[in-house]
C-alpha cells in the first residue's frame, strides 16, 4: 500500500475579526507560540544594536543591558544597566536591544 502523498498547497487559516471569541483565541495562541519561541529567536552575544520585534529577552548567561527600546506607549522605565542573571525573562514589546555584555535570546513576536 502506497503512502498518501501530502497536499501541495499550504492553506492557512485567517480569522473572523467581527467574532470577539476567536480574535482572544488567537491573541492566545500568539501568546504561546511567542513564549516557546515557534516565531522564532535571536541569539545576541555582541553590542552591536538590534533592531526587530520582539516580546521576550532571556538572558542565557549573565547580562548587562546596554539600552532597550519599547513599542510606543507599552512601557516605561528604562533597562539600560541593569544586569539580568542567567535565566532571568524580561517581557515587554521591544523595537530594538543592546546589550554591554552577556548574551541573551531574543523571542520574535508573533503578531
Amino acid at each position: 500500500m502506497a503512502s498518501p502523498t501530502p497536499p501541495t498547497t499550504n492553506v492557512k487559516w485567517l480569522p473572523r475579526y467581527d467574532d470577539t471569541d476567536q480574535r482572544l483565541l488567537v491573541k492566545l495562541v500568539a501568546v504561546l507560540t511567542a513564549g516557546l519561541g515557534l516565531g522564532g529567536v535571536d541569539i545576541v552575544t555582541d553590542s552591536v544594536t538590534r533592531n526587530g520585534s520582539w516580546v521576550i529577552i532571556h538572558a542565557i548567561q549573565d547580562t548587562v543591558i546596554a539600552s532597550v527600546t519599547y513599542a510606543g506607549g507599552t512601557s516605561t522605565g528604562s533597562l539600560a544597566g541593569q544586569t539580568l542573571k542567567a535565566g532571568d525573562r524580561v517581557y515587554g514589546q521591544f523595537l530594538s536591544v543592546t546589550l554591554t555584555s552577556g548574551a541573551a535570546e531574543l523571542y520574535r513576536a508573533t503578531i
